[in-house]
């Protein structure tokens, strides 16, 4: 399993081994396979153009997920801690919550989970909170 972790916020400093056991743990949970997971932690303008080349979206968002192949978990996910850090304070919880948050949800979409309509976005935060523990 392949399970990278890399910090390009030029700010933010975060615990990526903490992260990277924490994902481990909830693969592990969920019974899932992986092939290739990397998750890019960075700041709201990476983030921002990302969102507009690929979504259209000229404006940060706290997590995307890029799924390389259909049939195999394998893919990145996208974290922005600037977008992340304002949602914990508005939350009332730290940080490093608000990532393992973020970074299940994004897992969530690899492995085909969809929050585009009211239903998909309820069992998503279900699942989330569920493994969040």
């Amino acid at each position: 399993m392949a399970l990278e972790v890399v910090n390009i916020h030029p700010d933010i400093k975060i615990n990526k081994s903490r992260l990277k056991k924490f994902l481990r743990e909830k693969i592990k949970e969920m019974g899932i396979v992986i092939k290739e997971i990397n998750v890019v932690l960075t700041d709201d303008e990476y983030i921002r153009r990302l969102n507009k080349d690929y979504r259209g979206i000229d404006s940060p968002t706290d997590v995307l997920s890029f799924s390389m192949d259909e049939d195999k978990v394998w893919g990145d996910i996208y974290i922005s801690l600037d977008t992340a850090r304002k949602q914990a304070e508005e939350l009332g919880w730290d940080l490093d919550r608000e990532i393992r948050f973020l970074a299940i949800h994004g897992m969530l979409h690899l492995i085909g989970y969809n929050d585009e309509d009211e239903e998909g976005y309820k069992k998503m935060m279900e699942l989330t909170d569920e493994l969040l523990g």
